[in-house]
């Protein structure tokens, strides 16, 4: 297990060199990056000299609570992937974080975010969960990260809903690959909610094997441009919309025909206005019904009328 010491510290940062005339602690006071991955940590401590720290690498490690953090108000980016996390807390200090990397953990529930107000990219993909669990979502945190929250990626985390994301007005980016999502209802009032959606991955998920699964989630949102890796072209998206707008039409119409119809069964006959018109367009050939005469006269006339044509 490796502390984290003044002497560490001063290993991992870089090119940044110490000025003669200042001490250790002013030195300490302007880092703005901390690059402290795969060194064995077990514990976020002794950094509350950086008080200017905007960057602070931590992944690969073996930290299992994030802690530590109330200095670090400057704090934009937080690399904490590849660890032993299994709550995501400590973070109610940090109003100007803005990326926040949590992927390869143990956390179950996304909490406790309430305070981080600049949020814009949140990756908490691949978590280490027990047998049967799966991702869960504070609905207050949610809330909280609406106006800000750009970027999610939760993939392969047993997710079965998503439900709750539709407050994320927001979100830009979506990635929630081979999680459990299975129903179309459910990513249509969705995505019909997230006016600012245009990159999204599903790859994995069971709904990806339902029938024009893609040409279904294109017609779902207007701003989509990306669907797992490919792009959506102007063109299909036209097409895909004019085809659901004429698949839409025909449903009103068939309901509309059995309405007029009054529930008779009238399979195999043409809808009842077309076949008024039908009707009305045999009268005007053959004359009134009951009318043998009628009928007769027409009838001649026409054959007399083809026979000076052909003359």
């Amino acid at each position: 297990m490796t502390r984290i010491r003044n002497e560490l510290l001063l290993k991992c940062l870089g090119h940044v060199s110490r000025r003669s005339d200042e001490s250790l602690t002013q030195f300490l006071r302007r880092i703005t990056h901390v690059h402290l991955q795969d060194k064995s940590i077990s514990v976020i401590e002794n950094l509350q000299d950086c008080s200017s720290l905007s960057v602070l690498y931590l992944y690969d490690n073996r930290i299992e609570k994030i802690e530590n953090l109330t200095f670090a108000t400057s704090l934009t980016h937080l690399y904490l992937q590849n660890n032993s996390i299994t709550k995501l807390e400590g973070l109610h200090r940090c109003p100007n974080l803005s990326k926040l990397y949590l992927g390869f953990n143990n956390i179950i529930v996304i909490e406790n975010l309430e305070k981080c107000i600049s949020l814009k990219e949140l990756h908490v993909e691949n978590q280490q969960l027990p047998q049967g669990e799966k991702m869960l979502f504070d609905p207050r945190t949610l809330m909280c990260l609406s106006g800000s929250l750009m970027v999610l990626n939760i993939s392969n985390n047993s997710i079965d809903s998503i439900k709750d994301l539709a407050c994320l007005k927001s979100l830009t980016q979506l990635y929630s690959k081979n999680n459990k999502l299975a129903s179309l209802k459910e990513l249509s009032r969705v995505f019909g909610s997230l006016p600012a959606l245009w990159k999204l991955e599903l790859d994995g998920n069971p709904v990806c094997r339902k029938p024009k699964f893609r040409d279904r989630i294109i017609v779902m949102t207007s701003s989509l441009a990306m669907l797992d890796g490919k792009e959506i072209t102007d063109t299909s998206r036209r097409f895909l919309h004019n085809w659901r707008v004429m698949k839409d039409n025909r449903k009103k119409q068939l309901e509309s025909d059995q309405l007029t119809t009054g529930g008779e069964d009238t399979a195999g006959l043409p809808p009842i206005a077309n076949r008024n018109s039908m009707l009305e367009n045999r009268r005007m050939v053959y004359g009134s019904a009951g009318s043998s005469g009628g009928s007769y006269e027409t009838e001649n006339n026409r054959n007399n009328n083809s026979q000076q044509y052909l003359m």
